[in-house]
């Protein structure tokens, strides 16, 4: 009996790290595991604890994808470990104090001006909303930098 309980905790803990994988599969960011630790646009329909919108921008593909993967480089706490030209852009971040790894990802849909966004914290069972913050905080630099561009 506590053998199995203690492995059902370790389990439950670590089901970050048993969750989906990142990348797009079939046009898609890959699915949030159950724990309250991930956020996605792409995420079930009536899943509430995951759903975030995905991220709808004016300017051009090309110049939305340019501005996201400048923002990055040479960010603090921030690594980008991969980049597809105007499709994806994947990162991890480092929490400031612990320096906890998250998982990021942005695919830029091919026919609509729509991103789609995964945010994922690799460890713990919940994130304090730091995943939504995260991308509310890139979306809103989307929106200002398009509100600069009709302005100018």
């Amino acid at each position: 009996m506590g053998t199995e309980y203690l492995l059902g905790v370790f389990l439950l803990c670590c089901g970050s790290f048993l969750g989906p994988g990142t990348g797009v599969d079939d046009g898609e960011l890959h699915g949030c595991p159950p724990t309250p630790n991930c956020i996605s646009s792409e995420s079930w329909r009536f899943n509430y604890i995951h759903k975030v919108e995905p991220i709808v921008y004016k300017d051009s593909k090309e110049a939305t994808y340019h501005f996201l993967a400048n923002k990055f480089d040479g960010m603090e706490n921030v690594y980008v470990s991969e980049k597809k030209e105007n499709e994806y852009i994947r990162l991890v971040y480092f929490t400031k104090v612990f320096r906890f790894p998250d998982k990021v990802e942005f695919y830029f849909e091919p026919e609509e001006k729509i991103i789609q966004v995964r945010s994922q914290s690799i460890f713990g069972l919940w994130d304090v909303f730091a995943n939504r913050i995260r991308i509310a905080l890139i979306r809103r630099d989307i929106e200002l930098k398009e509100e600069n561009l009709e302005t100018n």
